[in-house]
């Protein structure tokens, strides 16, 4: 046998080119081709017969675009793309297909729906028909996921947010923030979230009608009940978990709180709804004090619920009078922490920071006042400033709020009276507070925060602390001011400003530290003037706009803090050796005692005003400081 031949056996079966092969026809003779017109002429000398392709050459190309208008054709090479024009079309709404999709109308809002509760009916029934097999419906799952992700869109298009109530899609959202599958529900919350956040409706100009979308919105949602769902959820989530499933419920924590942080910048009552449907306060107050990070420092979701605490009492009046006693108990509690040290990171100065805001609001007020005395809040405070650290300075604004009494109702000029705007239902809960600061000792230590006293750790505190002068000199006065006339704590304060046996020097350099911190808060808010009179010659506004434009800027530039060291200065200039180095100190900087007597009228008439809901010149003006003192 030859070896050639199981080669060319092989080679025809494998290759099948006998079998395959294209037949072709004979080619055409010379005389069909001149009849056809192929361009073969006799000789060369005929004219060559214009041929089919010269034809297409010259048409335009229809199917693949071409104009021949020199776009494609440069320096004689041709630059087509070889793509026919439904082709190109393809690839123009391939390319701009995510457009089309951010770009939602109501057909669009519709089909999301759709999406969504088939989602919820396929994962609903997987998990009904495996509820022991995960494995069976965690591909419903994930298209649950997916759909609710696509509701994110709408966070750029909030007028479509009505489609939601009208296809009755709100209901299902509320269900499904109670689902067990933990990520489900932190899905719906973060898309809370992210369509009441203020990116989503205050925009362009537009924020008026788009904010009024998103309150409807959530106020569906709450007819739903979704405050209270959200509640349970809140509830159900357990921080402590090392594993993934505790940092997913770390983070549907601080999603809850930013929905309601959302809430107070949206609309306040709503904010209130969702916190008494919620039972947000009493989660709070529990979760404050809860650390999950060893040792005592603060967590990041702990902050945060100071945060939100602080928020919601400085925001909500009704929310203030909803506390009870224990929300200052434990408010206290998470200060006395920091006695004897100071925070050690960012966070934990950030969560005593929201802890000194929040009893500040419940101080202001004269039910607050009388919960801080029960629960020896003062006694804290005073414990607080004897140690050289940060809540040192801290405290004083708990105490310079303690000390406030609540704002007075307004009353009919009838019942006015020169007292009539200090002799508020605050007056007696502050005066105690004056009383007991005064016996446990405190004027030593704000003395001393006055003085900047201290060396190294507690003069850079001052300097990271600048309003610590203002929080000391409205302690003084409002000790000065509650106190009663001739009482012995009344003297205890004027002692620290007089000669005395014990301490013949040292009041001497309080007395110089008071006309210091007066001429210079005169210099700031006298430098504002000259900026607002010289703003007036440009600006054309009307007399009432203008007066209250100037007020607001001296105020701004310390006007509030240089009447207090003025009525410091009246109170103290009552003892002949004080006044008389008052005086001399006012002299040197180009100020006198008719300078502080003129601030101090228009303090007294402003708190009258706020007292009548109106001005009131019927009493008339003090002559003097001593007359002036009756009224403060």
């Amino acid at each position: 046998m030859d070896i050639r031949d199981i080669f060319k056996e092989t080679v025809s079966t494998t290759l099948g080119v006998n079998k395959n092969k294209r037949k072709v026809g004979s080619a055409p003779s010379m005389r069909e081709l001149k009849e056809g017109g192929y361009g073969i002429v006799d000789g060369g000398n005929a004219p060559a017969k214009r041929t089919r392709a010269d034809e297409l050459d010259a048409e335009p190309d229809a199917e693949h675009g071409s104009d021949n208008n020199g776009d494609d054709e440069e320096g004689g090479r041709f630059f087509a793309d070889g793509l026919t024009t439904k082709e190109k079309d393809v690839i123009d709404w391939v390319d701009h297909a995510d457009a089309l999709e951010d770009a939602l109308d109501r057909t669009g809002v519709q089909r999301l729906v759709v999406r969504l509760e088939r989602a919820v009916s396929k994962n609903t029934a997987d998990r009904v028909s495996h509820p022991n097999e995960p494995e069976k419906f965690v591909e419903s799952e994930a298209e649950l996921d997916e759909a609710i992700q696509r509701l994110l869109l709408l966070a750029n298009d909030v007028q479509y947010l009505a489609v939601l109530e009208e296809l009755d899609a709100l209901p299902t959202l509320v269900g499904l923030v109670a689902h067990d599958n933990a990520d489900i529900a932190l899905d719906v919350i973060q898309l809370a979230v992210e369509l009441t956040a203020e990116d989503a409706w205050s925009h362009e100009g537009e924020s008026l009608e788009e904010r009024k979308a998103v309150v409807g919105f959530i106020s569906a949602m709450a007819r739903s009940e979704f405050f209270e769902v959200l509640g349970q959820n809140l509830r159900r989530l357990n921080e402590g978990g090392e594993s993934s499933e505790g940092e997913a419920d770390r983070q549907g924590v601080f999603q809850t709180l930013a929905l309601v942080e959302n809430l107070v910048s949206l609309d306040v009552s709503l904010a209130e709804q969702a916190v008494a449907g919620m039972g947000l306060l009493a989660w709070l107050q529990a979760r404050i004090v809860q650390s999950y990070t060893q040792g005592s420092a603060p967590d990041s979701n702990q902050q945060y619920a100071a945060e939100i605490m602080s928020i919601l009492l400085q925001t909500s009046t009704r929310l203030r009078e909803q506390t009870d006693s224990a929300l200052m108990d434990a408010l206290l509690r998470c200060l006395a922490k920091y006695r004897k040290h100071t925070p050690d990171d960012e966070i934990a100065m950030e969560y005593l920071e929201n802890i000194v805001d929040s009893i500040c609001m419940l101080v202001a007020t004269a039910r607050g006042k009388q919960t801080f005395l029960n629960f020896e809040g003062v006694e804290l405070l005073v414990l607080l400033q004897k140690q050289p650290q940060v809540a040192r300075l801290l405290s004083l604004k708990i105490l310079d709020y303690a000390l406030t009494p609540p704002p007075a109702e307004k009353l009919p000029p009838a019942e006015s009276s020169p007292s009539a705007a200090s002799s508020s239902s605050g007056d007696n809960e502050a005066r105690a507070i004056a009383k007991r600061y005064i016996d446990g000792l405190g004027l030593k230590y704000l003395f001393a925060i006055l003085m900047h006293h201290g060396k190294g750790g507690l003069q850079r505190l001052h300097k990271a602390h600048p309003d610590t002068d203002e929080r000391a000199v409205n302690c003084i006065a409002s000790l000065l001011r509650l106190t009663g006339h001739g009482t012995p704590p009344h003297w205890r304060v004027l002692a620290k400003f007089v000669p005395s046996p014990s301490d013949p020097s040292s009041w001497k350099s309080h007395v110089d530290r008071i006309v210091e911190l007066n001429v210079a808060y005169y210099e700031r808010v006298k430098d504002a003037e000259d900026r607002l009179d010289l703003a007036d010659d440009h600006d054309e506004v009307s007399t009432d706009e203008r007066i209250e434009e100037r007020y607001l800027g001296r105020m701004d530039a310390g006007l509030f803090t240089l009447q207090m060291t003025d009525i410091i200065i009246a109170f103290v200039s009552e003892e002949p050796q004080a006044k008389e180095r008052i005086e001399q100190r006012l002299r040197r900087k180009g100020r006198s005692l008719t300078y502080v007597q003129a601030e101090l009228t228009e303090y007294i008439e402003t708190r009258r005003a706020d007292a009548l809901g109106t001005a009131d010149t019927s009493h008339g003006r003090p002559h003097n400081l001593s007359s002036m003192l009756l009224q403060l």
